[in-house]
């Protein structure tokens, strides 16, 4: 069944951003916790799909950089280094970042910028929105934030 909150994340992630926006104006409390849960989930599968655990850190830096550039209009609004250690958290070498605002701002840059940048059909997009819910459900219960979302990750290699 997808919820609302999958419901606005596949709209900001398509571009479709009056019913992203009215869905998120009907949020109750624990739509926004699961908002920012499956947001973080598609951040943990996308950083995945790019990056890996190890690499050198300039290709990241450069990332970071591209997405501020084209998502944040202020160039205030993502902090360079939050949304580095966002990366470094999904890739299992940084401790996870809470969802405070700041952070659900900068989750929702790299998100929009690691995914155009693949250029995905509709198809992989749903992939990547499944493989969220079940990364955001397995932090939910307990697993390890580091594991989850690795099936996907392994499928694509």
């Amino acid at each position: 069944m997808v919820t609302d909150p999958q419901a606005a994340l596949r709209g900001l992630l398509t571009g479709r951003l009056r019913g992203h926006e009215r869905r998120l104006g009907r949020f109750a409390e624990s739509d926004w916790r699961r908002y920012a849960d499956l947001l973080a989930g598609a951040l943990l599968v996308a950083v995945r799909r790019r990056f890996v655990a190890g690499q050198d850190r300039a290709p990241v830096i450069r990332f970071v950089a591209s997405a501020r550039e084209r998502y944040d209009a202020t160039g205030r609004d993502v902090d360079p280094v939050l949304a580095e250690a966002l990366v470094w958290a999904a890739l299992g070498e940084r401790p996870p970042v809470p969802h405070d605002a700041a952070a659900i701002v900068a989750r929702t840059v790299l998100l929009l910028g690691l995914l155009e940048d693949e250029g995905l059909t509709d198809r992989e997009l749903d992939e990547v929105l499944v493989a969220a819910a079940q990364a955001a459900d397995d932090t939910e219960h307990g697993a390890d934030p580091q594991q989850a979302g690795a099936t996907v990750e392994s499928d694509r290699q």
